[in-house]
């Protein structure tokens, strides 16, 4: 008898069934990835998504500030504007009074031809040694007033000293000082000569005769002074710098 044939055609069909289930999984492998990735693409373009509208809400925050800036500017010109109208309601500043004239004295025109910082004050004198009534009047230290005192050598030398009004010049201290024999004082007529001055109005300032001058050194440790100023009644307060500048006198200790 012959063998059956059709048992040979069974081999092929089981390899081919082996070959379809082997196949299957792969594509559903490659499937299942594909499918992984697209989540992912998914997930990031709306992380990206939520990223980029962040910027959105700062935007819309500018905007809103803007109007605020705006209203702030307005507030600072309403400010600015505020004093130009109390400028226009104040009243018109009274004019200025007019600074007095000084008296035209040698001493004053001196003072001010040197540039001098001083004030002028007035008093009465009812003597040429009034020194007391002065102060008094004045309410100052009669320390503080320095009297000009117009004195000579033996050879009739004239000189100046300056000195504080409740002190005197020693005569025989200043000769001492100076290199003279003798000093002493000049007579009113011969001083009127000297400085141009009476008696009770002399000051150092714009003498007539260019002579030298002594000043008590302890002078200079005042805060302020009061000085002749070129006639009766009238005194020049000034610090003792100033007197120093303009008249460059030398100092000496020569007070009893």
């Amino acid at each position: 008898m012959k063998k059956k044939k059709p048992a040979k055609k069974k081999a092929p069909a089981k390899k081919k069934a082996k070959a379809l289930k082997k196949a299957k999984p792969v594509k559903k492998k490659k499937v299942a990835k594909k499918a992984k990735t697209t989540k992912k693409k998914k997930v990031v373009k709306k992380a990206k998504a939520l990223k980029k509208a962040k910027p959105a809400k700062k935007a819309k925050a500018a905007k809103k500030a803007k109007p605020v800036k705006a209203k702030a500017l307005k507030a600072k010109a309403v400010k600015k504007a505020a004093p130009k109208k109390a400028k226009a309601q104040k009243k018109p500043a009274a004019p200025k009074k007019p600074k007095a004239a000084l008296p035209a004295t040698p001493a004053i025109q001196e003072l001010q031809k040197q540039k001098a910082v001083f004030s002028v004050c007035s008093c009465q004198y009812t003597d040429a040694d009034s020194i007391q009534q002065a102060a008094a009047e004045l309410k100052v230290d009669p320390h503080c007033i320095i009297k000009t005192v117009v004195m000579e050598d033996e050879l009739g030398k004239p000189m100046l000293v300056l000195m504080h009004g409740d002190q005197d010049v020693s005569a025989e201290e200043l000769a001492a000082t100076v290199g003279a024999q003798q000093i002493s004082a000049c007579s009113p007529e011969l001083t009127e000569v000297h400085t141009g001055y009476e008696a009770a109005a002399i000051s150092p300032f714009g003498i007539k005769k260019v002579m030298p001058a002594f000043m008590e050194k302890s002078i200079a440790m005042l805060p302020e002074i009061y000085i002749g100023a070129g006639q009766r009644g009238l005194m020049a307060k000034m610090k003792p710098e100033e007197l120093i500048d303009a008249l460059k006198p030398f100092m000496v200790s020569v007070a009893k």
